[in-house]
């Protein structure tokens, strides 16, 4: 599995697609967009789309001014047709860009229209300064939200606008895909030899355009020299430098919308997109500036960072407390478990991910909150207090992204987690999440890979996914009453199942949880909920239920036909597309199983069974059984068990992933045929 995992990751990350189309649909031009696009009622590639981007052009170059140097030249234009009243909210655009003091981005030049077609011609709406709106999302990042007037259904929006930067350390990656289908993407870069930035290609998209070229380049400024003396005097010297640059010019026509599909959480994170990084500046006559280099560079500077390296120092107010959490006479996991059930109690989390702490450990512990980083620096500094082997992990979160391990992009980097060896393993924990069991870590956290920082050149790549099986076992004894089904069901769950409803719980109130489960059961009564184990961590989650109901119950004539299982889970298939280009990753492994003791109502006897049947697919790493037992003292007993024991699918496996889950949803959907005796 690790081996899978690691080869779709690298294959992912690395694909460039080469392959050009035979026809090249150009992007448009600013302010005139053709009538037949704003009268467009329907994207043909993709009749549901509720809208298009039409056109999402980007020229990037970094280029000499006299005044400022060196800068880099953003410059944007983007075109989107709305189709339905729900695609409406995709005509709002935002700008981000960092503000940091003494380096900063300059947005200017946002200019806009907006299209729409009235009595048979078209109306042009200029987008003015009062539709700009400034939003500060922290001290160096800032938003500008732009709000075009007038748009509806049909309406055609573009925007053009200039970003002058002189952050060459955060050169701007261009996505070519959205969630929403895009017919034409197109991106130029152009920079001067004196800069070297490495390219991280990812996704599946082939491009229209892929090209790479020479160009030229010049910087000029003016020397001034002033002579003393009486009168002063002063030479002015022009100076002139020609350098060669490096071109670069991507496309991609009809990229398909990243919808959410089955078994994929964030498709964004498949987008086709570009990345930069720059690895080093060197002008003429001057010594190499190195900005990025590997991994390990990477770990030392962290390592070396005042704002990292300072907070795993031992602290004097956690040399104080660890002694009264732990005792010798305890096991390497019990100490695990006391010192992270200690920090939960003592400590929430903000909301706020970062592998940066904000503040001290000890006002973290204080205080009480803090984000992520606060959190987990405080986790380590507890067990490493504690006597175990602990460094911090590095990573993304899966809304952010990959890890690209061939690209460190510190940028990137949004999480952090723990990293504890024990006697004979390895753990990874996180605690911000204070529902989850020992072992399991956050679901936004499993991203593939972290990279773990450890000193003297010991940094290195650990899997960042959870081997321990979500489980859920439910025992149910059902009877026939009149034309309904009463059922008892006692359900046992235990990790990020139990962890889902003890925050839904923690969120709304036990009782108000109650009510919106009362609420919402259809097919009959819900008589009684009772739950168990809502404190504790450690033990499953005990669901007991009373259920009155008449689905799956049909009467006619003699025969009573039962489908116990027709609606649940795995009774449809999640499957449902022909095709698929995204992997399938069921993100953590998971065990459910169920008993069902069904007595046989008096004057019956059971004139037909489904069969029993054991399926698995691709070598064990999803088993599904169906076993049922002959009739015995008026009673038949069904046992169902799905275990997934590998998460992660190719696409090249769809079909018969599908063609699985098909056999599953069939055979829970099979009756039991009780004839009247």
């Amino acid at each position: 599995m690790k081996k899978l995992r690691f080869t779709f990751l690298v294959i992912f990350l690395s694909m460039t697609v080469f392959n050009s189309f035979a026809t090249i649909n150009e992007g448009l031009k600013f302010g005139k967009i053709p009538d037949e696009l704003v009268t467009m009622k329907v994207y043909e590639a993709d009749p549901d789309a509720e809208a298009v981007v039409l056109s999402d052009i980007g020229d990037t170059k970094i280029a000499f001014s006299a005044g400022a140097g060196f800068q880099i030249t953003y410059r944007l234009h983007k075109v989107i047709k709305i189709l339905t009243k729900g695609g409406v909210s995709y005509g709002d655009f935002q700008i981000p860009y960092y503000s940091i003091p003494g380096r900063t981005d300059l947005v200017g030049g946002i200019k806009g229209f907006v299209y729409n077609e009235s009595n048979g011609s078209i109306v042009k709406e200029k987008i003015g300064k009062e539709h700009v709106f400034e939003e500060e999302v922290s001290k160096t990042y800032r938003i500008k939200k732009i709000s075009a007037p007038n748009i509806k259904e049909g309406s055609v929006v573009e925007l053009s606008y200039e970003i002058t930067s002189d952050l060459f350390s955060y050169l701007r990656e261009w996505e070519f895909q959205n969630e929403i289908p895009t017919r034409w993407s197109e991106y130029s870069l152009e920079y001067p030899e004196y800069f070297s930035f490495s390219q991280s290609a990812q996704g599946f998209e082939q491009y229209a355009i892929n090209e790479q070229s020479e160009g030229t380049g010049s910087a000029n400024w003016s020397e001034t020299e002033r002579s003393g003396g009486r009168v002063a005097q002063s030479t002015t010297t022009n100076n002139s430098v020609n350098f060669s640059t490096k071109k670069y010019h991507w496309a991609i026509q009809n990229a398909p919308a990243l919808r959410p599909e089955p078994y994929i959480d964030n498709p964004q994170s498949y987008s086709t997109k570009i990345e930069f990084q720059l690895q080093y500046l060197q002008f003429p006559n001057s010594q190499r500036q190195t900005f990025s280099g590997s991994w390990n560079t990477m770990s030392e500077e962290l390592l070396k960072d005042p704002e990292f390296g300072k907070y795993l120092e031992r602290n004097k107010f956690v040399q104080e407390i660890v002694p009264q959490l732990i005792s010798a006479e305890q096991s390497e996991q019990e100490k695990l478990i006391a010192i992270s059930d200690h920090l939960t109690k003592m400590v929430k989390w903000n909301g706020s991910y970062s592998i940066y702490p904000t503040q001290s450990l000890e006002k973290v512990y204080n205080g009480g909150k803090g984000n992520l980083a606060d959190m987990n620096f405080l986790l380590i500094a507890f067990l490493r207090e504690a006597g175990f082997d602990c460094h911090p992990v590095v990573g993304s979160t899966r809304g952010s992204g990959f890890v690209n391990p061939g690209n460190p992009v510190m940028y990137k980097l949004n999480y952090l987690s723990a990293l504890v060896k024990t006697a004979d393993k390895e753990f990874l924990m996180d605690i911000s999440d204070p529902s989850l069991p020992f072992g399991f870590l956050p679901i936004n956290g499993m991203n593939f890979r972290g990279w773990a920082v450890i000193p003297n050149n010991a940094s290195r790549w650990v899997d960042i996914f959870n081997t321990i099986p979500t489980t859920e076992t439910a025992m149910i004894t059902a009877k026939m009453e009149d034309d309904h089904m009463l059922s008892s069901i006692q359900k046992t769950t235990k990790g990020y199942q139990s962890s889902l409803i003890k925050n839904k719980i923690n969120s709304t109130g036990e009782d108000k949880y109650k009510q919106e489960m009362t609420d919402e059961f259809t097919g009959g009564e819900l008589i009684s909920i009772q739950f168990e184990n809502l404190d504790s961590k450690e033990k499953g989650i005990v669901e007991k239920y009373e259920i009155k109901t008449n689905e799956g119950v049909v009467l006619s004539g003699e025969n009573i036909y039962l489908n116990l299982f027709e609606n649940s889970y795995l009774s449809e298939n999640p499957f449902k597309l022909d095709s698929r280009v995204f992997p399938i990753d069921f993100i953590y492994p998971q065990k459910r199983q169920v008993i069902l003791n069904l007595d046989i109502p008096e004057g019956y006897a059971v004139e037909e069974m489904p069969q029993s049947i054991m399926t698995q697919f691709n070598e064990k790493a999803i088993v599904y059984s169906f076993r049922i037992a002959p009739p015995s003292n008026g009673r038949i007993t069904i046992m169902l068990s799905y275990q997934v024991n590998e998460t992660l699918f190719k696409a090249e496996e769809y079909q018969n992933l599908k063609e699985f889950f098909d056999l599953i949803a069939n055979k829970q959907k099979e009756a039991i045929v009780l004839k009247k005796i």
